[in-house]
């Protein structure tokens, strides 16, 4: 009897095919157990899952996965860190001037502390953006939306293969 060699789409291990099976036949899989599909095209065999239910389940928990982590990172993008410190800088500014150096209290002194507070802030996101915690958890987060999308593409197309015998 004639047999083919081809590859579990599961596990990778070799599955032996009689040419008794023909297109449509399923056949298992020594090693993990999983259940195929033979497609014959001329000459060639190969097989795909016979049964996509898990696939579809593992692809839905997928988008679930990938949906959370995007709004992780929208909020880390959109979240102002420790920029708002720069509000206590500019409170500490103020007391500095007038409680240190005599200042008087009026609108220069206003004009001033806002400027420091808003300088500061800014001055205090962009460390955090660019160096600190912000930056780190926007790089991570976004290597795994990248790692989450390549397994959904693997898994689409091992859904597109099995349906279409």
């Amino acid at each position: 009897m004639d047999t083919q060699k081809v590859r579990c789409a599961e596990c990778r291990t070799e599955i032996s095919v009689p040419s008794t099976y023909t297109h449509g036949d399923h056949v298992k899989c020594p090693t993990c157990g999983t259940r195929h599909k033979v497609v014959r095209s001329g000459e060639t065999v190969r097989v795909v899952l016979a049964d996509i239910g898990p696939l579809k389940d593992a692809l839905h928990a997928n988008e679930m996965q990938q949906s959370r982590l995007e709004a992780e990172l929208r909020h880390a993008r959109a979240s102002f860190g420790i920029g708002v410190n720069g509000i206590g800088l500019g409170v500490a500014y103020a007391i500095w001037q007038v409680g240190f150096k005599e200042g008087q209290i009026g609108m220069p002194l206003l004009w001033e502390v806002v400027g420091v507070a808003i300088l500061s802030g800014v001055l205090l996101e962009l460390a955090n953006y660019f160096f600190l915690a912000k930056r780190k958890a926007m790089s991570r987060l976004s290597g795994e939306i990248e790692e989450i999308e390549a397994e959904r593409r693997s898994l689409e197309q091992k859904i597109r293969e099995a349906s279409r015998v």
